[in-house]
């Protein structure tokens, strides 16, 4: 089969490799779309390690059931289905403590090593516990943005408490993370005001996501331009996307009384000064949000409920052959989701 394959900082290549025989417990999947992530492209500009070279890439993807193994109960060959990231040993202790599965000391992670690869390739063999079916009224393209949208939709109705019409929701950073942030607030009611330096990101998040304002941090006073398009009370819920620091340490200044910071946004080794006192007198609460655990199911009804026409942000389709070319316009802050097609 052909398959992406990260072999280093800077070294992506489509090889051939052979058909995966799915085990007794797995599924053989024909990978149908598959999503580039932020987190790809960066593993190959050498900004991320996550993953450990070589590896295939690929954790938002979507495929159709091509064979199952003998203990396989719950799938069967023409389904189409999506798969989680992690999964968990069961039996260390964070497990026992009912730990989410990113943070047992022993999972796997799929899309980030050579032995758990991802869905950038024409077949992919997984457990059939990670797999989750996709129901027909969902497109292809939708099927494989679960996995992103799931990251959104968990860090507002899992971490964040959720939304109502009378909040305002501030989203920072306008990537594909934030974007689908904004849609899923504004699907709610919920007043949204998008914060993004960069034009044609700013362009998404009014366009593709429905924001009602945009700030850009970097040609305002942010804190004052944040008060007075709230009154002066503040934003009720934070999902911070970017991860950058200046956007991190600036959430508790335009937070609300009781409001409520989700941290989104990648910032692993990021060390800030932040004023962590205005959280005391504003009541605020601070939450970090890895991941979706356990929000696929929750996240797949959603999106099949046709609420949000999450495909708007997909702006790119290309060949696996093309792999190189969809990782070089990942760099690009123009583009929005790229799907390659093996």
């Amino acid at each position: 089969m052909k398959a992406v394959v990260l072999r280093g900082v800077n070294d992506l290549r489509v090889e051939d490799l052979p058909d995966p025989k799915p085990k007794a417990e797995e599924a053989l999947v024909r990978i149908r779309m598959a999503g580039v992530c932020g987190t790809d492209v960066h593993m190959w500009e050498g900004k991320n390690f996550e993953g450990a070279f070589p590896f295939v890439p690929g954790h938002e993807w979507v495929g159709e059931v091509e064979e199952v193994g003998a203990q396989v109960k719950t799938l069967k060959k023409g389904d189409r289905v999506t798969g989680e990231c992690f999964i968990p040993c069961g039996v260390c202790p964070i497990c026992q403590n009912g730990g989410e599965p990113a943070f047992c000391r022993d999972h796997l992670y799929y899309g980030f090593s050579w032995d758990t690869a991802g869905g950038m390739a024409e077949y992919h063999a997984s457990p059939a516990r990670r797999l989750h079916k996709i129901p027909p009224n969902m497109s292809d393209e939708e099927g494989a943005l679960v996995e992103p949208v799931s990251v959104a939709y968990h860090s507002i109705w899992g971490r964040g408490g959720g939304v109502a019409p009378h909040d305002t929701v501030a989203v920072f950073g306008a990537g594909p993370i934030g974007i689908f942030a904004i849609q899923v607030a504004k699907v709610a009611g919920a007043r949204v005001i998008a914060v993004e330096p960069m034009a044609s990101r700013q362009k998404m998040a009014r366009e593709i996501g429905g924001a009602d304002e945009i700030v850009d941090p970097s040609q305002e006073d942010f804190s004052k331009k944040m008060m007075d398009l709230t009154g002066g009370l503040g934003a009720d819920l934070i999902i911070e996307c970017s991860g950058s620091k200046d956007g991190i340490a600036s959430t508790v200044d335009v937070a609300a009384v009781h409001g409520r910071i989700v941290l989104t946004g990648q910032s692993m080794g990021v060390k800030i000064p932040i004023e962590l006192g205005k959280t005391i007198w504003k009541h605020a609460c601070v939450v970090g949000s890895c991941g979706s655990p356990f929000f696929f199911p929750k996240t797949i009804v959603y999106m099949s409920r046709g609420l949000v026409d999450f495909k708007k942000i997909v702006t790119d389709r290309l060949p696996l052959k093309e792999a190189a070319k969809a990782f070089a316009l990942g760099k690009r802050a123009e583009s929005g989701k790229i799907m390659l097609l093996p």
